[in-house]
C-alpha cells in the first residue's frame, strides 16, 4: 500500500511505498529517494501519529499555502519539511539517514507545485483508513 509519494514519478521524488504494522503503535515502511544524482532505498519506522499529524499539516498547507508540514520517522531516519509560499510553490527539505543513530545522512531540496498536494493527501487518507493511529 502506498503511504505517500512526493515529487516526480521516477526522479526528484520521495516515496514511502508500503507500510507494515508492528502492532505496537509503530509502522515499518520502506523509503525510496531519487534526488539529483542520488538514489536510495532503505527502511524506517514511524510512530502511529506521524502520518495523521502530517495529514493534518498538509491539509492546512493546502488551505493557507504559507505554512509548514513536517513528517519525521520514529528514529529520525527520514525528516521531510514542506513549506509553501505565496506563489503556490512547495519547497521540500529532506534529511535521510541510512541507519539509526550514527550513520550516513543525505540532505536534499525538492520543489513541487501546490497542485501535487491533493494526491499526497489522498494517499495518506487511504493509508490512515487501513491503519488508523492508536494511542501511544
Amino acid at each position: 500500500m502506498l503511504v505517500f509519494h512526493i515529487g516526480g514519478q521516477e526522479a526528484e521524488c520521495v516515496r514511502v511505498p508500503n507500510i507494515r504494522d508492528h502492532g505496537d503503535s509503530c509502522f515499518f515502511t520502506n523509503v525510496d529517494l531519487a534526488v539529483g544524482a542520488f538514489r536510495a532505498s532503505y527502511s524506517a519506522n514511524f510512530n502511529s501519529s506521524a502520518f495523521s499529524d502530517f495529514l493534518r499539516d498538509l491539509e492546512q498547507l493546502q488551505q493557507t499555502v504559507v505554512c509548514t508540514a513536517v513528517v519525521t520517522s520514529f528514529e529520525n531516519q527520514l525528516e521531510l519539511t514542506l513549506s509553501g509560499n505565496d506563489s503556490g510553490q512547495i519547497k521540500i527539505r529532506g534529511e535521510a539517514g541510512d541507519s539509526v543513530g550514527a550513520g550516513n545522512k543525505l540532505n536534499s531540496h525538492l520543489y513541487v507545485d501546490q497542485t501535487h498536494l491533493p494526491a499526497i493527501l489522498n494517499d495518506l487518507q487511504n493509508s490512515l483508513q487501513q491503519y488508523p493511529p492508536s494511542a501511544i
